[in-house]
């Protein structure tokens, strides 16, 4: 009996809202498409793409969707959004700028971090020679990790193996 007074309430609920938001969901179901594709071909855990390419997405439907709310919130209007070019292009034309927002910020930040880590190795090796002025040369030495079998060998390429690195 419990659950039944819940599904009752909830379609007494449910039911007028979702007839209240026919023309939103009607341009939204259009606007909203490559969301749902980024969200489709995410395949790492996180959905990065799906919110990036989402986030973009809506922020190009709000303008449209403003208009919906304010100047009448009828099917006829929302109908008028979806057939408007322009509106189109502000829906895709911002899921296109998230799906480069996505593509494009790993790359900047994998080279904001070597930058950084340069920059660290360069002023670690500055310290360490005012150490060695400070404390003597038997304070200098230069750490090399242990190396495994089968560890790819650093340095530059060996001609030998046609420019490829070498295991030890």
């Amino acid at each position: 009996m419990k659950k039944r007074s819940n599904f009752l309430l909830y379609s007494f609920v449910a039911v007028p809202i979702g007839l209240l938001i026919v023309p939103t969901m009607i341009v939204l179901g259009v606007a909203l498409v490559p969301t749902g594709v980024a969200f489709l071909l995410e395949r790492r855990k996180g959905f990065y793409g799906g919110l990036t390419v989402g986030a973009m997405n809506l922020a190009g439907a709000a303008p449209f969707l403003a208009d919906l709310w304010f100047d009448g919130h009828t099917i006829e209007a929302a109908l008028g959004i979806i057939t408007n070019v322009f509106a189109w292009m502000s829906f895709y034309g911002a899921a296109m700028f998230g799906w480069a927002i996505y593509s494009t910020t790993p790359s900047v930040v994998s080279t904001f971090m070597a930058m950084t880590a340069g920059r660290r190795i360069a002023a670690m090796r500055e310290q360490q020679k005012d150490l060695v002025q400070k404390w003597g040369p038997d304070f200098e030495s230069l750490y090399e990790p242990e190396r495994k079998p089968g560890d790819i060998a650093a340095g530059p390429p060996d001609s030998l193996t046609g420019g490829m690195a070498r295991a030890v």
